[in-house]
């Protein structure tokens, strides 16, 4: 078991070293510098998540709007390199746990 703590956080230390991180550390910095646009990117990923957990039928109408409310914010620079590299981040992050699964016949 502790060969496997150990392991996990070396893993740990090489995501930190990472192009995918060091550049999601930077955008995020970039936007909170600005704390208006982050609240705001704040509430409105807040309610993506609400609409995509609760939401009874299809959301496809309330996203579009949602988008559509929000497409200043959407189209900034700084807001888009932040979701960008969160989501090459959560790419990065969602491969190593497939192969870290990979063989266990888990589903999640």
């Amino acid at each position: 078991m502790d060969e496997i703590i150990a392991a996990t956080r070396h893993v740990n230390q090489l995501l930190k070293e990472s192009e995918e991180y060091k550049r999601f550390v930077f955008a995020r910095n970039a936007l909170s510098a600005n704390a208006d646009m982050y609240a705001r990117l704040k509430a409105l990923k807040a309610r993506y998540t609400d609409v995509q957990t609760y939401w009874e039928g299809n959301p496809y109408d309330e996203i579009y709007h949602m988008c559509e409310e929000n497409d200043e914010l959407l189209h900034n620079s700084v807001v888009n390199e932040y979701l960008r590299a969160e989501s090459a981040l959560s790419r990065l992050i969602r491969r190593m746990v497939d192969e870290i699964i990979a063989g266990f016949h888990i589903d999640f």
